[in-house]
């Protein structure tokens, strides 16, 4: 990242004085810096909180990491508004707020940074990849510089496209463990977010033993999504 380290040279016979900047690599602000992709994004899909057409911005999840294409990250309305952009060191990424992210801003309550970073795809898929890549990625804590220049080093690659772009350990699902819950936006049949959420009835039962399911769930519940690694049929 770039930060700025200013001299003042004052000559001895002028009375002009410049001013002499280098340029040296350093972060902004240590941050938690989590992921998140269809599948486990809430509701499943590609939708986020702030939409926009304005250069730079997207209509749903998405971004290549440059800076005129920066992927989508949620955070904390709070501590960075949407539409700001940050630059990711470790990625080599540009990002830009465009989602909401509950446990950033419970975090951010507390004064602590995290964003959560769209790693796609734009589909939810099969398999517990793209969770094993998350796991991967994650970092609880990194330097990450919000408002960066433009010209920073960018690499392109999808963080996952059906691979991850590190190795990434395989992912188990344990028990009924919740990976990821969802305050659903409408209320629904618990058959239906069973299908929303790509999970078996038995399993979303399991999952959710505490639910009440004798009719429907409320809007504004928090719903789990499935186990620790995406569960069964999506990722």
């Amino acid at each position: 990242l770039l930060g700025f380290f200013c001299r003042i040279i004052r000559p001895p016979v002028m009375k002009l004085v410049a001013v002499v900047c280098s340029v040296a690599l350093a972060g902004n602000v240590t941050s938690e810096v989590t992921f998140y992709g269809a599948k486990d994004n809430c509701p499943p899909g590609g939708d986020i909180a702030y939409p926009s057409s304005d250069p730079g911005r997207h209509q749903a999840a998405g971004g290549s990491g440059t800076w005129e294409d920066p992927v989508t990250f949620a955070g904390a309305e709070k501590a960075v508004g949407p539409g700001t952009r940050v630059y990711v060191p470790f990625l080599k990424k540009y990002a830009v707020m465009e989602d909401q992210c509950e446990e950033c801003e419970d975090d951010w309550k507390s004064g602590k940074w995290h964003m959560d970073i769209w790693m796609g795809p734009d589909q939810a898929t099969q398999g517990p990849g793209l969770i094993a890549c998350e796991d991967a990625l994650s970092r609880s804590s990194a330097q990450v510089w919000v408002d960066p220049p433009q010209g920073l080093e960018v690499d392109s690659t999808p963080l996952f496209d059906g691979s991850c772009i590190v190795e990434a350990p395989p992912c188990t699902d344990v028990g009924t463990d919740c990976g990821n819950s969802c305050e659903i936006p409408e209320a629904e049949s618990c058959s239906a977010l069973a299908d929303l959420f790509g999970l078996t009835t038995t399993r979303f039962h399991a999952l959710n033993s505490d639910l009440d399911c004798s009719g429907t769930v409320p809007s504004g519940t928090s719903v789990c999504m499935g186990g620790t690694c995406g569960d069964m049929l999506m990722v």
